[in-house]
């Protein structure tokens, strides 16, 4: 059986329920047959910030065994979170030839995700990625993801195959910008996973788990007909503002269930694509992002507010950002703090502010 999901087949299973009933019928998100499709209002709630959400941080010599231990070590929050929404992990492809490995989600992330939902999670899980340069397969098969479909409940979508509906941004000069978005991931009935890795940004400064999602729901439809690069509006390090409140804006629509950060190797200096590996040796997860990518930028010894998308999400109270008020379990973050380099040009990616 071919493991790729082809769009007609996926989008025929989507109509028919096999990713849950909302899709076509939930009363939020107003999805119609064609690609013009309307989206009314954000439909991803905030959590409850009552009570100190819980993160967990492990550190140690395999990346496997990091990951899969900080999951336990939050089973309880993920199995309350998950219901019964179909699981859609989206992995990091920031390259796709093996030489540039550093750059994207390591399968044995993943690996420890699929064995930690095998034993409580039945529905076959969904891993769909728009790769940014390329098709999806390549990657796939030099990743190593291929072989995951061996052993575990999966199929493979390519984003770029996907029905979207239109949100609007803002463009340079605070006109309404209409951005083509992923209906699979603006769907309330999805439980989104982000696999990220740490790593800093020569556009964001750091990006974590938030923008590994935000920046993947933009539709990238090729041959040069890319919505994410239209969420950048220009030359970032010259007015970065609008590219961290996009980001900021499209997180109200699409963000992580559940956050998932590797810094087993991390990359410091020019991220995403042409930074240096740095070896910090733990693994983060936590049902709330923005409190996960706290403690990532805690790690890396990056001045939180600095990083504009993160402070804007702060600001809505989209999650914890007080890292006083985070309940990290397992390893203490002095512990497993690491200096990362910054890009080069970080003095002009911090005016947003």
């Amino acid at each position: 059986m071919n493991k790729n999901i082809k769009r007609r087949d996926f989008i025929k299973r989507l109509s028919t329920g096999l990713f849950g009933a909302g899709i076509c019928s939930n009363p939020i998100i107003n999805i119609r047959s064609s690609n013009n499709s309307i989206i009314n209002r954000p439909n991803k709630k905030s959590p409850n910030l009552s009570q100190k959400p819980n993160v967990a941080l492990v550190k140690g010599g395999d990346r496997k065994s990091n990951m899969f231990e900080a999951l336990k070590l939050i089973e309880d929050d993920i199995k309350r979170s998950i219901r019964n929404k179909q699981i859609v992990i989206k992995p990091n492809f920031t390259r796709i030839e093996k030489k540039d490995w550093l750059a994207s989600t390591h399968v044995d992330n993943i690996r420890a995700l699929l064995e930690f939902l095998e034993p409580f999670y039945r529905n076959k899980i969904i891993i769909a990625e728009g790769a940014g340069y390329g098709d999806l397969d390549t990657p796939l098969k030099n990743y190593g993801y291929k072989k995951l479909a061996e052993k575990y409940n999966i199929e493979f979508y390519d984003l770029k195959d996907d029905k979207y509906t239109t949100l609007y941004m803002l463009d340079k000069n605070t006109h309404p910008l209409p951005i083509l978005t992923s209906n699979l991931l603006l769907d309330p009935n999805t439980y989104l996973v982000s696999a990220s890795v740490m790593k800093t940004h020569s556009d964001a400064l750091a990006t974590l788990s938030l923008k590994n999602i935000v920046m993947a729901a933009p539709m990238n439809l090729g041959r040069g007909n890319s919505y994410r690069g239209k969420m950048h509006q220009g030359k970032v390090s010259e007015n970065p503002k609008f590219f961290n409140y996009n980001m900021f804006r499209m997180s109200q629509y699409v963000k992580p269930d559940l956050a998932l950060i590797d810094g087993f190797v991390g990359m410091e200096r020019n991220g995403p694509l042409f930074g240096d590996p740095i070896d910090v040796g733990v693994a983060v997860a936590s049902t709330d992002f923005l409190a996960a990518d706290r403690v990532g930028v805690e790690i890396m010894d990056i001045d939180f507010n600095n990083v504009g998308h993160l402070v804007y999400c702060a600001s809505a109270k989209m999650g914890e950002a007080d890292i006083n008020k985070i309940n990290i379990i397992g390893e203490k973050i002095t512990n497993c703090k690491k200096k990362f380099q910054p890009p080069d040009n970080w003095e002009k990616l911090i005016r947003w502010k």
